[in-house]
């Protein structure tokens, strides 16, 4: 099969599987590199599952412990691209990933001073700089205060507020330097087309390596497929 197979339990994807040592046997069990995927919760049936597996008496498993794509009764769930691309966890995952961006996003650091002899770790404030210029001040002069052989303890409110407003710029201005990336990576991309970049091989073969394409996306998936490999070595282990 192509793409990747989610192995789902308790609304969390366990593995990650590559699509292309998948097969399905004409009874709809799927299989993984030649083994049968097999849902089992109970230790000593585990065990004794492993055993058949090892010795290929696959006859002497369960049939109920067998999975099929899509919801099995023995609490697996398998998932195909197609079913993923519309499964409420991804949507979840995507939305938890969102969020998570976000807050990741309005936190800056503002680097207030140094400190003594012998510790090279500044005295900083850490923080969401989308919140209250008198917040972050308080917040600012508290770690300057309490922080331990700081330098530069005494600083006016004015000389912080600048070194707030000067983070709070830089982020504000993140959107428009982020764009520019995109369109110059954007170009980058086009440009490699245009000259006869081949992302199947990823040379300018100019398609002497016999399957050229101009299609990024051929790339992306296989680093994904090489990376879910990776992720995954040793899951018969």
């Amino acid at each position: 099969m192509d793409g990747v197979l989610r192995l789902i339990r308790d609304d969390e994807v366990k593995i990650t599987l590559p699509g292309p040592s998948i097969t399905i046997k004409k009874d709809g069990t799927v299989w993984y590199q030649g083994s049968p995927i097999l849902g089992i919760t109970d230790p000593v049936k585990k065990a004794e599952a492993a055993k058949a597996v090892k010795a290929k008496k696959f006859d002497k498993i369960p049939s109920d412990a067998f999975c099929r794509i899509g919801k099995n009764p023995n609490g697996l769930e398998l998932v195909d691209d197609a079913a993923w691309a519309t499964h409420p966890l991804k949507a979840a995952q995507e939305a938890e990933a969102a969020r998570e961006a976000e807050i990741a996003r309005k936190t800056v650091t503002i680097y207030l001073s140094s400190r003594g002899w012998g510790d090279y770790s500044p005295c900083e404030w850490v923080g969401d700089i989308t919140r209250p210029d008198d917040e972050i001040l308080a917040e600012c002069r508290k770690a300057l205060v309490e922080g331990w052989d700081v330098d530069n303890k005494n600083q006016t409110d004015d000389e912080i507020l600048k070194k707030i407003s000067t983070a709070r710029e830089k982020y504000e201005s993140e959107s428009a330097r982020k764009a520019a990336r995109e369109k110059a990576e954007a170009e980058a991309l086009q440009r490699m087309i245009d000259n006869g970049y081949c992302f199947n091989c990823e040379t300018y073969c100019h398609g002497d390596c016999g399957n050229y394409s101009n299609d990024p996306a051929v790339m992306y998936r296989r680093r994904l497929r090489e990376s879910a490999r990776e992720a995954n070595y040793g899951i018969e282990e």
